[in-house]
């Protein structure tokens, strides 16, 4: 997996992180984090966007995903 991670400022003093994460030819997440909000993240699929909140329980997912079921996948 490569992973690259930007920082954008909307704004001087607003700004937010970027990690986008290839999973496989065609699939990759990115994950934002905003001080003062809740992560998200998106899988990108294709030309599909699977939106989800980014909590401990999806990073450890992501973290194992060689060793994962597809099921659980489906519990993000």
């Amino acid at each position: 997996m490569n992973t690259q991670m930007q920082i954008v400022e909307v704004e001087p003093g607003y700004s937010y992180v970027v990690e986008r994460t290839q999973l496989l030819d065609g699939v990759h997440l990115e994950v934002f984090r905003q001080p003062g909000y809740p992560d998200d993240a998106i899988l990108f699929i294709g030309d599909n966007e699977i939106l989800f909140a980014w909590t401990d329980e999806a990073a450890a997912l992501f973290d194992e995903l060689d060793t994962c079921e597809p099921i659980e996948l489906l519990a993000i």
